[in-house]
């Protein structure tokens, strides 16, 4: 017990930290489409939009994403953090045989798994205890928190250690361990693309077909249609398109230029020099010194026509 109010303010930190990464992730999977995650708040933006369901005030598409990505990066910090020994009370798991050599015969079990599970339950207790009202978006925003969670879990990795003589492989030794957190998002946003929107129906969640939609069948779930993301709306959470710029050098001139064609805007490209280093090279003992470069990138802004 003392182990466990110990760590709770620091469980706190680390939930916020796991939010912002994945909004981070969110922002660099959509960072060149029309919706690219941005928030308009600086407040929310710092204390997270699934603390504040005022910014989130539609059970879009895209608000089923920011539950899911925002609950898997939680679990992923969480899970991080506990592998570096930072969590009072928290340890890796030694997964038991149920027989020697299971699997494949040459392999077994055993190092320091990573504590998804602790991961799971700590997350689960922060983020599903938000959700206090008894309605349709309750049951919408556990779905898709529940997704987050079951797709970080199946990322999961098998690795192994060799043992031999002579560095021969006879024989491993394997643990569980994290997928890089950009693995877990490439596999939410094609989620996010097969989203299904839902009604609630006698607590059980329905497609337009009718047919239940269940936790075991792993999609994403949306109760509202998106907004037009090419106009400003403040009430709806979309920023708009007009003004938005792009930097050549992380989204190419022409996907940002066929962005603002896609909002019906024009686009002015101005070009940039920025002072780079290169040239670096090692000298001993122990220093690098680099040469001072003029590097080009472009800037293209959306505009009225």
């Amino acid at each position: 017990m003392a182990e466990q109010l110990k760590a709770y303010p620091l469980l706190s930190r680390i939930v916020k930290a796991g939010g912002h990464r994945g909004l981070e992730e969110c922002q660099r999977l959509f960072k060149s489409e029309v919706w690219n995650c941005t928030l308009d708040s600086k407040h929310v933006l710092k204390e997270l939009p699934i603390f504040f369901k005022t910014t989130l005030p539609y059970a879009t598409r895209e608000t089923a994403l920011l539950h899911a990505i925002s609950t898997a990066a939680i679990t992923h910090e969480i899970t991080q953090q506990c592998r570096e020994n930072k969590i009072p009370g928290c340890r890796c798991v030694e997964l038991k045989n149920r027989q020697p050599n299971s699997g494949s015969g040459d392999w077994q079990w055993g190092g320091c798994s990573d504590n998804i599970w602790f991961g799971e339950n700590v997350t689960r207790s922060f983020i599903d205890n938000l959700e206090q009202e008894d309605d349709a978006r309750r049951v919408i925003n556990l779905h898709n928190n529940d997704l987050g969670r079951k797709v970080l879990k199946s990322k999961v990795k098998r690795e192994c250690k060799c043992h031999g003589v002579t560095g021969s492989c006879n024989f491993r030794t394997c643990w569980k361990s994290l997928a890089s957190f950009s693995e877990v998002g490439e596999e939410l946003k094609e989620k996010y693309r097969q989203a299904v929107k839902v009604t609630l129906v006698d607590n059980v969640l329905q497609g337009e077909d009718n047919k239940q939609v269940a936790r075991k069948d792993k999609k994403l779930v949306f109760l509202d249609s998106s907004p037009d993301y090419c106009v400003r709306n403040k009430t709806a959470g979309s920023l708009g398109l007009l003004g938005r710029s792009c930097r050549g050098d992380e989204v190419s001139t022409s996907k940002c230029r066929s962005l603002c064609n896609s909002c019906s805007l024009k686009h002015k490209t101005v070009e940039h020099t920025k002072e780079v280093k290169c040239r670096c090279k090692f000298v001993w003992c122990c220093s690098v010194k680099c040469k001072t470069c003029t590097k080009k990138y472009s800037v293209t802004t959306c505009t009225r026509r």
